[in-house]
């Protein structure tokens, strides 16, 4: 029997790794959120306080994630679209009213790791992102005693970064609720300074919660 131990050994360490590697978990949800703008002032002050009045608006997206054997790690993706908007009466008194709108695309990509033990059918978690941000056109549409005018400036790219914390609850087997709560920075690369002024960090707090689907 001894001579069929190494044997034993390297078939039954190959079924285990080939059992682990097929227990990975792969889940895929939609869903979507919130996104309060945070910073700058320049985008949250109010329009007649030469802000841009971006406060609350809604988002929603995907999340695809992919569970690994024996490690508390889990690669993450998801897209986001926000769209953001203000509307108010400027300090100019030739203008009635002044609306601004633009909306975001956000990929990221990342890792949770689940930092405390929990009963079953919880799993709360910490995630680390980078984020690929697309701002579509910034559109300024005034209204004045004579019509209604609308003019863009194009859009860009830049990268950034998030945190959070999140917890997927199971509801019944194979469909979670991911609730997640984000902090943001949507351009820490590639700033561009225009007329002498620099680009500053635009910051964004997100809560969003996503229907997973598990497939084995």
């Amino acid at each position: 029997m001894k001579k069929f131990t190494p044997l034993f050994i390297v078939v039954s360490l190959i079924f285990i790794y080939s059992t682990t590697i097929n227990a990975q978990l792969f889940n895929i949800g939609v869903g979507g959120g919130l996104t309060q703008v945070m910073g700058p002032d320049q985008l949250t002050n109010d329009v007649s306080d030469n802000g841009l009045g971006f406060s609350t608006e809604y988002n929603f997206g995907v999340m695809a994630k992919l569970g690994l054997p024996l490690i508390p790690l889990t690669p993450r993706a998801f897209i986001l679209y926000h769209q953001l908007s203000g509307e108010g009466q400027p300090p100019a008194l030739s203008v009635n009213s002044v609306e601004y709108s633009q909306s975001i695309l956000t990929v990221g990509l990342g890792v949770q790791y689940q930092f405390i033990p929990v009963p079953a059918g919880f799993d709360p978690y910490l995630a680390l992102d980078l984020l690929y941000n697309n701002f579509g056109e910034f559109i300024t549409t005034t209204s004045t005693n004579t019509g209604v005018s609308e003019s863009q400036i194009p859009g860009f790219s830049r990268f950034g970064a998030g945190v959070g914390l999140g917890t997927a609850i199971t509801i019944i087997p194979l469909i979670d609720l991911d609730v997640v709560l984000s902090y943001q920075w949507l351009n820490l690369t590639g700033k561009e300074e225009v007329n002498g002024v620099s680009e500053e960090t635009i910051s964004v707090i997100t809560l969003d919660a996503f229907l997973m689907f598990n497939f084995l």
